[in-house]
Formats: structure tokens, sequence, C-alpha cells
């Protein structure tokens, strides 16, 4: 997509959403904005921020055992606080296709 186009996309946007009341030189102002943020995303996500392996790794990081001081821990998880390992982190660890559904009794033992 050519940055004409993708202009002519926020601009559109702008004056059909919030702002179309506003002048267009507003208009312009706001849409220079949005270009230079969607700029800056790009650039990001060209480097690999974003990618699913990324995003679950910060989720698995967020999602962590308790520990209080000495090294004791509540068996909980520090996020969510469901009993560790907690579903959320066992998702984000586990090698499958990150599209894809999953139900925490998937990974259950099978009796």
């Amino acid at each position: 997509m050519t940055d004409d186009m993708r202009r002519q996309i926020v601009l559109r946007e702008l004056n059909q959403g919030a702002l179309a009341g506003m002048q267009s030189q507003v208009s312009e102002q706001a849409a220079d904005l949005v270009l230079a943020a969607l700029d800056r995303y790009d650039d990001w996500a060209a480097k690999g921020a974003v990618g699913p392996r990324a995003r679950l790794a910060r989720i698995a990081e967020a999602h962590s055992q308790d520990a209080e001081a000495g090294g004791l821990t509540s068996g909980a998880c520090n996020e969510c606080g469901h009993a560790w390992p907690c579903p959320t982190y066992t998702w984000a660890t586990t090698d499958r296709d990150p599209l894809a559904t999953w139900d925490p009794a998937d990974d259950g033992a099978e009796s």
C-alpha cells in the first residue's frame, strides 16, 4: 500500500468518525499524527516484537509462581491466583499453535 493510499484511508476514517465536524486543517493534522503512529508501529512490528512467540513469552513472564521472603510460596500464580502452574502459564509455554483454541482440561491427566 502506498503512503498516499494510507493517507486517504486515514483521512476518510477521520472525516467519517468523531472529527467529521472539524476543519480540514485539523483533520490533516490528525492524519499526520495517526500516520506517524502507524509508521512507528510498522517499524516496531518489523523488528519481530509483536510476533505470537514474543507475546506468549510476555504472558508467561507475567504469570509466575508466587514467592514470599525466604522462598516460601502459596502455590498460586502471582498474576491470576490460580494454582501453579496456572492455565494461562501452561497455555503460553506449551508448544502449540498460538491461534488454536485451548481448554485447560486438554492438558489434564487421562483417567
